[in-house]
């Protein structure tokens, strides 16, 4: 991989890792954040979101750079 890349997933592998931990402290995903008073599975439902929301504006950019689309 190239450099930028290997420091991206290793850096995307470390967080993902910080959330399993975090996660593994709330087993019921109904509690409520003690930081923004939503439930837990609000709050991932929310991450997920944008974390897709991220990866379409990627997908419009390259579309845009290089005329590729879809899978």
């Amino acid at each position: 991989m190239l450099p930028d890349v290997d420091v991206s997933f290793s850096t995307w592998i470390e967080e993902r890792s910080k959330t399993d931990t975090a996660l593994a402290g709330w087993p019921d995903l109904a509690a409520v954040s003690r930081t923004n008073k939503h439930n837990i599975r609000w709050n991932l439902a929310k991450l997920v979101g944008e974390y897709a929301r991220h990866n379409g504006h990627a997908d419009i950019i390259r579309e845009r750079i290089d005329g590729q689309t879809g899978e």
